[in-house]
């Protein structure tokens, strides 16, 4: 599956094939959007980094034939939501990731650099939303 990038509710959804070589295309993708917006560097390496680990997070957990995201902007902040995060476990701020483990780092460090973070759980299933706020 190519990449496929839509437009809703002044937004932008992209999906990839849930597969680690379309990752690096589907944080392109974004911060181009991002740049293209008008967004400073910081904001923009942001939310390559968080849609690099949300992304490996359904590769790695999730059965999931596609990685889908969407990507909006509001007056005060950047919105990323992706779905298929139903492996993920509630977020516990306190929780640090063993050191030496391979894995289970990577909504930690999504924690560490968006001002927000949520698991929502809805009709379709659990999702990540993340904001970074527009300064």
């Amino acid at each position: 599956m190519n990449e496929l990038v839509g437009t809703t509710q002044g937004g932008h959804e992209l999906t990839v094939a849930s597969d680690p070589a379309m990752i690096a295309t589907l944080r392109h993708r974004v911060g181009t959007l991002v740049r293209d917006s008008g967004a400073p560097d910081g904001v923009v390496d942001d939310l390559e980094l968080a849609v690099s680990e949300l992304a490996t997070n359904v590769v790695q957990h999730s059965d999931s034939p596609t990685i889908r995201m969407v990507l909006h902007r509001e007056p005060s902040a950047w919105i990323l939501v992706v779905d298929d995060a139903d492996g993920l476990d509630e977020l516990d701020p306190s929780t640090v990731p063993d050191p030496e483990a391979l894995t289970g780092r990577g909504l930690f460090i999504v924690q560490a650099i968006m001002d927000d973070v949520q698991i929502v759980d809805d009709a379709v299933g659990r999702r990540v939303r993340c904001a970074k706020r527009i300064r």
